[in-house]
């Protein structure tokens, strides 16, 4: 009888020791996966701050441009604006149903890649 106790606290033990490990292994999978979702998000607003001053020095310029042609600088940036103000529309239309969904989509797929 003393034999079967043994035999089963020893397994206890290994029991315990394998769920002590497997959570460590979960912990390092949530950690790999979690640094890489957030260094994607820094890349990506990096991308973008540098992609929007760009963007911004460009606008200025078109402006101007039209503006010269026009022979009315206000109407260069008027137009611009309203240019931009026509693209944010389409962006919000189509934003809530496509780039959420990809940029949602993407998140769970790095969240669920295994890394051995």
């Amino acid at each position: 009888m003393a034999e079967i106790i043994d035999d089963i606290k020893e397994y206890s033990n290994v029991t315990r020791k394998y769920l002590d490990v497997k959570l460590e292994v979960i912990k390092a999978k949530v950690k790999i996966a979690a640094s890489e979702v957030i260094s994607t998000m820094v890349v990506a607003i990096i991308v973008a701050v540098l992609l929007g001053g760009g963007l911004l020095i460009l606008s200025f310029g078109l402006a101007e441009s039209l503006g010269n042609r026009l022979g009315d600088r206000a109407l260069g940036f008027y137009l611009v604006g309203a240019g931009y103000l026509v693209v944010c529309g389409i962006m919000f239309l189509i934003g809530k149903t496509f780039l959420k969904r990809n940029i949602q989509n993407e998140i769970i797929r790095k969240l669920e890649e295994k890394h051995e």
